[in-house]
């Protein structure tokens, strides 16, 4: 909790404070490094769930049986510093701040990051289910096709225009992560699920809540900046040409 009061502090009224009348730093080589180590440690934590037995051990299905193994510690471990990984995410807002970029520290970037550090150490604190370690799997899929286009965005405007195309892609995937994950967590409902506690399936429920509020949060953001300016820029062109 401190942490996150901390990072919100920063990034509302101590950083912002700071920045007033200086000139934004541009932080290519600290966006660039971040980045390069973002790639390595999701890659480092797909390698690591696929260890662990996922699609070859263990299957998708809650029914199936999910027998505890030598691995079981060892999940839990590389959660363990995933949940870290989660902690250093908030670099990101913050270099945001410094470059005077103020307008990409939204409500969905913000939530996105404050949520997933909770429900990381709700998880670790309270369930340690290797079954929701898929869920996780997803996620560093994900921040490695993300986190790699951010690596080469970084290195200025003439890369982000050759790969711009990509945007509403990522934004789409994640989408579609997202549903993956609420499908999954759906399973929980059925009967023929083994939840450990009562008090998993309550955190379940949450759980997927919280995913849709993502899911709701990423379409709109999708709306907005793919759909809705793609229109009015196609009329603005239309109108310049019929003058």
């Amino acid at each position: 909790m401190m942490i996150i009061f901390g990072y919100l502090y920063f990034i509302y009224y101590i950083g912002p404070h700071y920045m007033i009348g200086r000139s934004p730093y541009k932080l290519k080589t600290l966006m660039l490094l971040y980045n390069f180590i973002q790639i390595l440690a999701n890659l480092w934590m797909v390698q690591e769930h696929i260890s662990f037995g996922w699609f070859s051990k263990y299957g998708v299905l809650c029914s199936e049986p999910f027998p505890h193994s030598p691995n079981t510690l060892k999940m839990f471990n590389s959660i363990w510093w995933l949940f870290v990984l989660k902690i250093f995410d908030l670099t990101e807002t913050c270099i945001f701040v410094l470059r005077k970029k103020q307008d990409q520290v939204s409500t969905l970037h913000v939530y996105h990051h404050v949520s997933i550090i909770f429900f990381a150490w709700i998880y670790l604190k309270y369930i340690l289910d290797e079954r929701v370690l898929l869920i996780s799997l997803f996620n560093c899929v994900i921040h490695v096709i993300m986190y790699v286009y951010y690596f080469v965005s970084a290195w200025g405007p003439k890369y982000q225009q050759m790969i711009s195309f990509l945007k509403p892609v990522l934004t789409k995937i994640q989408m579609v992560q997202f549903i993956a994950m609420i499908i999954y967590g759906l399973q929980i409902f059925n009967p023929a699920c083994q939840v450990q506690e009562k008090f998993h399936s309550v955190i379940a429920v949450f759980f997927i809540g919280n995913v849709l509020i993502f899911l709701y949060l990423f379409y709109d953001f999708y709306k907005k900046s793919y759909t809705t300016k793609a229109k009015k820029r196609i009329i603005k062109l239309n109108i310049k040409q019929l003058i």
